[in-house]
């Protein structure tokens, strides 16, 4: 009996996905995603080709803070200058010329880390370690598990702003496209780089140069957390093996995902099933007990009743006034003045 009502649920949620019983704008919709449907797949190898190249820059700005640091742990691996061709961080630098080329690029960047993030949390729910704590579904989300959704992509939009700053793309993040020219001044004047356009060179930290501390001006997110690494650097290390501990989960996860064959969880699909019906039978259960009790007062809800209001009690009480052959009744009768209003 309980595989029969799994089938019948199964059967209706094929239906339901088909199209049947819904309006004409919904069917159509659905057409049209099965019409895109080769898009959608195309859209999805698009994306993941930009998070292995994201993964690849990511991972050479790991590589470049520990070779190249000015120094290491003890200011939690600041990079004074990129040492080594970061490919992110030299599209966006490059894109920066045009506006808002840049701006653009630097918004989708930021939205494919803040929607992947929300798209893994719905998929795998709210865990500690190995262990389900809650899960998030279409319509059946627990008050719990929405707050507790918020304050993790809270806490993940904390981290976007310090890997995407200091790691996906720290040359951008810093200083931009800001250059200054290499050749010393004389006296008070700026140097002049006209017919010595080799010696343009982009702002860093690192500069010898006096005139690029005058120059270039690093952003305010980038000096924000570079003062908190210098000053605590417990902070700065945490946060930069923590890239690595990031990557490396992403590798497993990818390589995972790769080779395994995805799997449908019917358990789960009829236990949704199974609470959507036990919820239409409460609301229809609801709905019945509402009609049984307007069936047995006699008044329909929503409705007035027609003698209600100020003009059909004035012809009440002015019928109440008078006797059966019209004329009026005395005023200290019982069916005169005793029930007529007392401002008559």
């Amino acid at each position: 009996m309980r595989e029969e009502r799994t089938l019948v649920r199964r059967e209706r949620l094929a239906a339901e996905n088909s199209g049947e019983g819904h309006n004409f704008l919904v069917r159509t919709w659905i057409k049209l995603e099965a019409v895109f449907r080769p898009l959608k797949l195309l859209g999805g190898l698009l994306l993941l080709l930009v998070s292995l190249f994201v993964f690849a820059s990511m991972l050479i700005t790991c590589i470049d803070k520990i070779k190249n640091s000015v120094c290491r742990s003890h200011c939690g691996f600041l990079l004074g200058h990129t040492k080594i061709f970061n490919p992110i961080n030299y599209i966006m630098t490059i894109s920066s010329r045009i506006f808002p080329i840049d701006y653009v690029l630097f918004l989708l960047l930021t939205m494919l880390f803040f929607a992947s993030s929300v798209v893994g949390m719905a998929t795998i729910g709210i865990r500690f370690l190995w262990i389900t704590l809650f899960r998030i579904r279409k319509g059946q989300t627990t008050p719990n598990a929405m707050l507790m959704a918020t304050v993790l992509l809270t806490l993940i939009v904390l981290a976007l702003n310090y890997a995407l700053t200091m790691i996906v793309a720290p040359q951008y993040s810093t200083f931009g496209a800001q250059t200054f020219c290499d050749r010393p001044s004389q006296g008070d004047l700026q140097p002049d780089c006209s017919n010595h356009r080799k010696a343009i060179k982009p702002c860093s930290e690192r500069n010898d140069n006096p005139v690029s501390h005058l120059v270039c001006t690093p952003t305010v997110v980038s000096t924000f957390l570079n003062r908190i690494a210098v000053n605590f650097p417990f902070f700065g290390v945490v946060d930069f093996w923590a890239q690595f501990a990031f990557l490396g989960i992403f590798l497993v996860v990818f390589l995972v995902m790769l080779f395994r064959v995805p799997r449908l969880d019917e358990e789960q699909l009829d236990d949704d099933l199974r609470e959507e019906e036990e919820e239409g039978l409460l609301a229809s259960t609801g709905r019945r007990f509402g009609a049984t009790w307007q069936d047995i007062t006699g008044r329909p809800a929503g409705v007035k009743r027609a003698n209600y209001g100020a003009t059909n009690g004035g012809e009440v009480a002015a019928d109440r006034g008078s006797t059966d052959h019209g004329e009026e009744a005395p005023v200290g009768s019982e069916a005169g003045g005793a029930n007529r209003d007392t401002n008559w």
